[in-house]
């Protein structure tokens, strides 16, 4: 038997509308600095030491921190500090220099939530895709 495999040709415009959404989630926390905090030149906040916006206590363990779509800002004092300078986790806040005892910390973790859709006026099936 003989099989045949048929490839049909296209040709002609199809009109695709894509529709992009990027919505920005930001999380700010306060905390000031307590004599606890500094040892050997390095200050490290708990995460339960921050408040949230809303001013409720965050809990242990449960800093939100920046995803792969994301960034996060340190402020001392109001001053917006140099990258590299921190490290922040869902557990604490290094800041590798030894703050002064009532120095106030300000945390901003921006991240992105994307989503895309596709429709076709042609009925042609579309599948979009967002990467990083």
């Amino acid at each position: 038997e003989e099989f045949y495999v048929y490839y049909p040709n296209l040709s002609g415009d199809t009109a695709i509308t894509t529709n992009i959404n990027v919505t920005p989630i930001v999380n700010r926390y306060t905390a000031v600095v307590v004599l606890g905090n500094i040892l050997g030149g390095v200050t490290t906040i708990p995460a339960q030491n921050f408040t949230n916006d809303s001013g409720t206590s965050v809990a242990a363990n449960s800093l939100v921190v920046p995803t792969s779509n994301g960034y996060y800002n340190v402020f001392v004092n109001g001053t917006l500090q140099r990258g590299g300078l921190t490290t922040l986790s869902p557990t604490n806040l290094i800041i590798n220099t030894g703050l002064l005892v009532g120095a106030t910390v300000v945390i901003e973790v921006i991240n992105f939530n994307t989503s895309a859709s596709s429709t076709s006026v042609n009925n042609v099936t579309v599948t979009t895709t967002i990467s990083d």
